[in-house]
């Protein structure tokens, strides 16, 4: 999840008039075993779901090294066509939240999908920092918590095991290190789901959620800070 740093929306966006972000095709030329191909991008907009996020298709052209046989000539890269999910907060009763994008894909591939926006719009995005520490006070359970830490040749320590956030070593690693991360049980309405989170705004789901559930659950997630 990343959090707009530009203003790129106008006070009607914030009640849910039409947005900056709209439908867009772009092109760009790379050199590709010796031949010039066109990669294309396209930005689709789609609806809006019921908490207020737009939904955004996007189709881009890459290219990987990989050495394959086409045609009985071996070539050494290939484009594929990758289709990516994300969306866009464009309305809310408040102005908190509004611009927010969400990419529903692999961390890399996120990166990527923010750069797109960026360039295509002219937006700028930052990872959003979440509450961990209010998140794990919200929590059933915390199963996993990931902190960096400086100790002569160690960088990083995790602990493993049920309610590891009441124990005195957690309480002692809280005070001499950084939490970046922790898996827990969170409650919803209707069932209880596992999920890892990280301050640098990343959300890797061990339970199935639909799409309109995952905004759900971030709506949640931002409704603590």
């Amino acid at each position: 999840m990343y959090d707009k740093q530009n203003d790129a929306y106008d006070e009607e966006n914030e009640t849910g008039g039409n947005n900056d972000i709209d439908t867009k095709h772009h092109e760009t030329e790379k050199l590709v075993n010796g031949y010039n191909e066109v990669l294309e991008t396209w930005i689709m907009k789609n609806e809006i779901s019921p908490t207020g996020y737009q939904n955004f298709r996007i189709i881009t052209d890459e290219v990987y090294s990989q050495r394959v046989r086409v045609k009985g000539e071996v070539v050494d890269e290939v484009i594929k066509q990758e289709l990516h999910l994300a969306y866009v907060k464009v309305r809310n009763d408040f102005r908190n939240g509004v611009g927010n994008l969400i990419t529903l894909c692999k961390k890399a591939d996120s990166h990527r999908i923010k750069e797109i926006f960026e360039d295509q719009y002219e937006l700028s995005f930052e990872p959003h920092q979440f509450d961990v520490l209010q998140i794990i006070e919200e929590s059933a359970d915390v199963r996993n918590a990931k902190f960096d830490v400086e100790i002569e040749t160690v960088s990083g320590v995790t602990m493993k095991g049920t309610r590891v956030h009441n124990t005195e070593y957690y309480a002692n690693m809280l005070r001499s290190g950084q939490l970046s991360a922790v898996i827990v049980n969170y409650d919803l309405p209707d069932k209880t789901i596992t999920f890892r989170v990280t301050v640098d705004g990343s959300i890797q789901l061990y339970s199935n959620l639909g799409d309109y559930e995952i905004l759900e659950l971030i709506e949640d997630l931002l409704n603590l800070e």
